[in-house]
């Protein structure tokens, strides 16, 4: 899995890979997200999940992020059947350094994984750093499915309980194109930060967020196909087909605003090849105008 971050200074880059990643299995998989938070003493957290198809899955990611960048893991193991505990790691272990918005974020399996319908494994997620958002929908969230979850310091594995775990699982699948262009226009933070998690694939989903930006304030989203529009208060760097609108988070460390939408790439062949371009706009109190807006991303499905 992959994430890319658009710095404030204008540029143009193509990303491409050979391989992308193609949604298998999510947990939880909604806006939400609790209170809490992960770290030392809770180091380790591991989620259990039964395969649903045959698939060989080669990333994974977790809802986490509203702490200076860290090194965090995923990995996949067995279910122990005589303990109840995660037990024998399978593939290899796949590491990302964590960014601060919170966010749909994770990597790629060092060695895929094949998972046999109808058999529980565990995803486990090792943390390093304190305050991280912890992986787990609201607690108001009716549409909650509660997971066994054990918790570790790193040694042994300690509490057994039930959460509403949020996770993704992706096998492999072809890849398109981000695109990055264009610059922004500061807030009272400086330029607001726009990025793109995952990779643009039929079946697949992208999170495009937001990080820098004024706390509880309202933000538009800008969707649309890639252009440049000159104003005196702002440039406009899609055609804004589709505008939504949303409210920034509180995040801490730094303190900011932020926030993250997920969508969803139909597994269909009229998506081919059609970009789709993404800014944020923030109606910032301190901004000039009251308008501060980032650059922009295109992802071009394969």
């Amino acid at each position: 899995m992959h994430c890319y971050t658009i710095p404030a200074v204008a540029f143009v880059s193509i990303i491409a890979a050979a391989q992308a990643q193609q949604l298998y299995f999510a947990q939880n998989d909604n806006a939400t997200y609790s209170g809490s938070a992960v770290g030392w003493p809770a180091a380790v957290l591991a989620f259990r999940f039964t395969a649903q198809t045959n698939g060989v899955v080669n990333a994974a990611q977790v809802f986490t992020g509203n702490q200076p960048p860290a090194t965090h893991t995923l990995e996949l193991r067995t279910h122990d059947t005589v303990t109840g505990k995660p037990g024998t790691l399978l593939g290899g272990q796949g590491s990302w350094l964590t960014l601060h918005s919170r966010c749909w974020q994770g990597p790629s399996l060092s060695l895929p994984v094949a998972l046999t319908a109808g058999q529980d494994y565990w995803l486990v997620w090792r943390v390093t750093g304190m305050f991280h958002q912890n992986s787990t929908a609201s607690d108001t969230n009716p549409g909650n499915v509660l997971v066994d979850t054990w918790v570790s310091d790193g040694t042994t594995w300690q509490t057994h309980t039930q959460s509403a775990a949020k996770f993704r699982l992706f096998v492999t699948a072809p890849v398109g194109t981000v695109q990055a262009f264009g610059s922004g226009k500061p807030g009272q933070y400086g330029d607001p930060q726009i990025g793109i998690s995952g990779l643009p694939a039929r079946g697949g989903v992208v999170d495009v967020w937001l990080d820098n930006a004024a706390r509880r304030q309202s933000a538009a989203l800008l969707i649309g196909q890639p252009t440049a529009l000159v104003f005196p208060f702002a440039t406009i760097w899609t055609t804004a087909d589709v505008l939504l609108l949303l409210q920034t988070t509180l995040q801490s460390n730094p303190s900011n605003g932020g926030a993250d939408y997920s969508f969803f790439i139909p597994n269909v062949a009229s998506v081919a090849g059609f970009p789709l371009t993404f800014q944020w706009a923030i109606f910032d109190p301190l901004a000039a105008d009251g308008i501060a807006h980032s650059a922009a991303i295109t992802t071009t499905p394969p």
